[in-house]
Parts: C-alpha cells; structure tokens; sequence
C-alpha cells in the first residue's frame, strides 16, 4: 500500500496543476504581478495561514494535530512581515483579504468539528508544489522596485533548507500515522478540497488582473472605443 503523502499527491495531481495553469500563477512565476496584485495575494494566504496555524495550535492536544505542529514551518508571521513592509504599520485594517473567505471558514469548521482533517491542509499549503513555492523573492522584488529581503520574506523562506528539512519531517509524521482505508479516502478527499480552494482564489485574482488589464488597456492613446470593464485571528 502506498503511503499516505504518495496517495494524497496522486489524488490532488490535476488540481494542482489546475492551479499553475492559471493567469494569476503565470504572472506570479515571471514576477510580472503588481504592486496591487502582489499584496492582495500576500492577504488573502496571511488570512489562510493565520486560521490554519491557529487551528493547528488550538488542538495541539489532539493526536491527529499535535505532533504536524511544528512552528518552524508556518508562514502568517512571514506574510505579516511582508504586508507591514507593503502597507505599513496600519496593515491589517488595510489588507485585501475577501477572497479568502470560503477557505477561511472551511479551516474554522475543521477546527471546530473534525481537527483530524487538518492534516490535509497542513500537507497541501507546507508541502505541495503550489504557485509561488519555488520562488526565490528576487523577480518581485526587481519588479516592485523593493530593497533586499523586503516585502518577499514569504516567497524567499519557501526556498531556504531549513524550511526543506521541516518540511521533510512533516511528511515523515503523515507517512507515520497509522490509519485504515476510510481514514485515508477522507484526507484525499480533503486536500482535493482544499486545492480546489486555491485554484478558485487563484481564478479569483485572475479575474482582477484581467479587469486591471482592461483599464489600463482603454487609457491607451488612439484606444478610443469603450470597453466593458466587467476574521480577526492572525493579527499580532
């Protein structure tokens, strides 16, 4: 039988790859985003980050969670870093956050009614290959005209060994756990949920770019026909 994380990877392969193929991923591989784009991205996966690690810490007691929390992986600290650089020191209250909200309520309801499925969000958001997971920082950076590490903390941690190493634990400890064929099914089908919930953000700011596009594309010289422009956890 194969292991857990080699069943949860087969199961999510198309979703993933549903993700990368789309605009907003393209954008952000050839670090061609916006500085608009940039921080509603960084926004929408602090909200995601801050619920899930919440979530993780408050049912550390449970045998399912507690030992897939491992600090040294967890990203809102870094995205917090990078907003406060982005927005400045009010960033909360200024963060576009919206478009998370169906992923952030399904991290709330796992949290509250079934902790043990966590562990498929915890695999799909620290150990997938997911747009922006092999970035180093250094296109936006060049692109938004920052200043070395500024406002990429989250993309140039995703590179760094020490994030490989925790990361290598963390499928050690799923591999690890002992579950039966029901349990398994209900983790795939889970992290296929939860990839479906990425590739629908992604589709999502997608949307936004293409309208961002449109303006720009209207206020052109000689372009003269009109065209149709179609919660609180995580703060420290």
């Amino acid at each position: 039988m194969s292991t857990l994380t080699e069943l949860l990877r087969r199961a999510t392969a198309d979703e993933v790859q549903a993700v990368t193929r789309t605009a907003f991923a393209g954008r952000l591989a050839r670090g061609e985003l916006a500085r608009a784009d940039y921080v509603r991205w960084l926004s929408c996966l602090q909200a995601i980050y801050a619920e899930l690690e919440w979530a993780l810490q408050w049912n550390i007691r449970h045998p399912a969670v507690g030992p897939l929390c491992l600090p040294e992986l967890w990203r809102n600290e870094l995205l917090q870093d990078d907003l406060r650089t982005l927005l400045g020191p009010g960033w909360y209250s200024s963060a576009p956050r919206q478009d998370a909200a169906s992923y952030v309520e399904r991290l709330g309801v796992l949290c509250d009614e079934a902790p043990g499925l966590l562990a498929a969000h915890a695999w799909v958001l620290y150990a997938t290959n997911l747009p922006g997971a092999g970035q180093t920082g250094t296109g936006m950076t060049r692109a938004l005209g920052l200043k070395g590490n500024a406002g990429t903390v989250f993309l140039r941690y995703a590179t760094h060994l020490d994030g490989e190493a925790y990361r290598a634990h963390l499928l050690d400890m799923l591999d690890q756990r002992p579950l039966d064929g029901k349990a398994r099914e209900a983790l795939a089908h889970e992290a296929r949920r939860a990839v479906r919930e990425v590739h629908t953000l992604f589709e999502t700011l997608g949307r936004q770019l293409t309208l961002v596009q449109a303006r720009r594309e209207s206020t052109r010289p000689g372009s003269w026909l009109p065209r149709l422009l179609v919660p609180a956890r995580g703060m420290s």
